[in-house]
């Protein structure tokens, strides 16, 4: 996925959203997938701050994409779009938050 126009897509099964920053566009089906772009031409992607920004937005849109999706499987379709969005974007920093995350999740569950 190009990701030049610094939008990434965030995908999930269910119905197809709108996101920008700042706003949310009404729901409308396309086929099966859900689909959400994820705007980020306003963050710097060099800095922590940046990645920091562009992955709550990412964590966001799954969210808003998945909210549809059974109990059981609301978790797992948050957890494929996050790490899909991130690996298309291709940024270290934003890779690293996202492990970070993940890392801080696993721990909490371990204990």
């Amino acid at each position: 996925m190009k990701t030049t126009s610094r939008s990434v897509l965030v995908l999930s099964a269910l119905a197809s959203l709108g996101w920008s920053a700042t706003t949310l566009a009404a729901p409308s089906r396309v086929g099966d997938i859900a689909t959400t772009v994820v705007r980020f031409k306003d963050l710097d992607l060099s800095t922590a701050d940046g990645a920091q920004k562009l992955y709550e937005r990412i964590s966001t849109a799954a969210r808003i994409v998945c909210r549809d999706a059974r109990y059981t499987e609301i978790r797992e379709c948050r957890s494929r779009a996050v790490d899909d969005a991130v690996r298309a974007v291709g940024r270290p920093l934003l890779s690293s938050v996202h492990r970070s995350t993940l890392d801080r999740v696993e721990e909490v569950v371990l204990r």
